[in-house]
C-alpha cells in the first residue's frame, strides 16, 4: 500500500514534466532504490543505469538490505532477541525505451525489459518455544534466498536534465526460493514440528511461494527449495550526468 500511494503522489508531483522541451541527453544516471527501505530492514541499494544505444540501456544494482524485523513465527514461536542479521542484493536490468511511445530520449519515457536480481539474507536469533506451557529458549540459524528473472514495464522521469524519478510498475518474474534453517542449543520439543511451523509461516509472508506450495507441508529437514512465481515493483530517484549528446 506505501508504494502505491508513493507512486501516486510522485505522479501527480511530476505530472507536468512531459510539458517541458526536450533537454539534451546525457548517458549516466545514479540512483537510490526506495522502494527496498520500505520493503526490508536497514536496506542501502544503489543502481547505475547507462546508455549503451540510442533508446535503450543497462541497469546494474547492488547493495545491503536486511530481513524484515520477526517477532513471532507461529503461535507457540516468537523471537526474543536477533543475534546476527545480514543480507545483500544485486541485479541487472536490460531496458529498451519505446520510441514510438517516447517524444524524450532515453532515460526518459516508457521502458521494457528482461531483468534478474538476487536476493540473500542471513539470520541468527533465539527463539522462544512454548512447550505444552513450558518456555523452552533455543538458537535459530536460517538463510534465505530469492532468484527473480522476468521482464518489466516503468516509466522514468527526467527533470531539469538532472534529476530522476524511476517507476518500475509491471514486473512479473519466475522466481527459485531457498531456505534453510537450523535449531541449536538444549530443548526438549519437537525439532521437526517447530521447523515446519516457521517454513509455512515464511510461506504466509510471500504470497506467490504459498500458493505453490498447495498442501502447505514443508520439510521435516528445514529445508525449502522451490521455483514459484514472483513480482518486482521499484521506485528509484536518482542524478543524471555526463557530458551532453
Amino acid at each position: 500500500m506505501k508504494q502505491i500511494i508513493i507512486t501516486i503522489l510522485c505522479l501527480i508531483a511530476v505530472g507536468r514534466v512531459d510539458a517541458q522541451n526536450p533537454s539534451p541527453q546525457r548517458k549516466n544516471t545514479i540512483k537510490i532504490d526506495l522502494t527496498s527501505r520500505f520493503l526490508y530492514r536497514n536496506a542501502f541499494i544503489l543502481s547505475y543505469e547507462r546508455i549503451t544505444k540510442p533508446n535503450q540501456s543497462l541497469v546494474l544494482s547492488a547493495g545491503y538490505q536486511e530481513f524484515p524485523k520477526v517477532t513471532t513465527f507461529a503461535q507457540n514461536v516468537g523471537v526474543k532477541d536477533d543475534l546476527k542479521k545480514n543480507g545483500f542484493k544485486f541485479g541487472m536490468d536490460y531496458r529498451f525505451y519505446l520510441k514510438k511511445e517516447n517524444k524524450y530520449d532515453a532515460p526518459h519515457g516508457v521502458y521494457i525489459g528482461p531483468y534478474f536480481t538476487y536476493h540473500h539474507f542471513g539470520n541468527e536469533r533465539i527463539i522462544e518455544v512454548d512447550n505444552d506451557g513450558t518456555i523452552e529458549q533455543a538458537d535459530l540459524d536460517t538463510k534465505f534466498s530469492i532468484l527473480n528473472v522476468g521482464i518489466q514495464l516503468g516509466y522514468q522521469f527526467v527533470i531539469h536534465n538532472r534529476w530522476t524519478i524511476d517507476l518500475a510498475f509491471v514486473g512479473p518474474s519466475v522466481s527459485h526460493y531457498k531456505y534453510t534453517l537450523n535449531i541449536g542449543g538444549d530443548y526438549t520439543f519437537n525439532k521437526d514440528d517447530i521447523e515446519n511451523e516457521i517454513i509455512l509461516d515464511l510461506l504466509d509472508r510471500f504470497p506467490f511461494l504459498d500458493d505453490a506450495i498447495s498442501n502447505k507441508e514443508a520439510t521435516s529437514s528445514g529445508k525449502l527449495d522451490t521455483w514459484s512465481f514472483g513480482y518486482r515493483y521499484q521506485f528509484t530517484v536518482g542524478y543524471h550526468f555526463g557530458r551532453k549528446k
